[in-house]
């Protein structure tokens, strides 16, 4: 037994999900544009094939706080980074009423 610790990944196809949404919106002309919210390069290749496929749609780039990827602004219409102070002056009022009535509280860490 060699007692080495493993710490495995498993891929949830996120990236192939969020590509495929991309061309589909665009091909069935439901919107013009579409913003990320992304610094993941993965979907560097969707945004190149749909800017090449629909010249005319537009791809912007929303980076999480700390997050800014040079590849990603190349590619898209336009990168906007958001700032820390972003998060607390657009967070969803505590507690959340369901249409039910049930109140969702957020984790008083945030």
């Amino acid at each position: 037994m060699c007692h080495q610790k493993y710490w495995g990944h498993e891929e949830k196809e996120t990236d192939v999900a969020i590509a495929t949404k991309l061309f589909e919106v665009f091909y069935l002309d439901e919107c013009d544009s579409v913003v990320l919210v992304t610094g993941d390069t993965d979907l560097c290749p969707a945004i190149e094939a749909v800017t090449r496929h629909f010249p005319t749609k537009r791809v912007f780039c929303l980076f999480p706080y700390k997050r800014k990827n040079k590849d990603l602004t190349k590619l898209v219409t336009k990168a906007i980074k958001v700032k820390a102070k972003q998060y607390t002056q657009h967070q969803l009022p505590n507690p959340v009423v369901l249409a039910n009535g049930t109140e969702v509280y957020k984790p008083s860490t945030w």
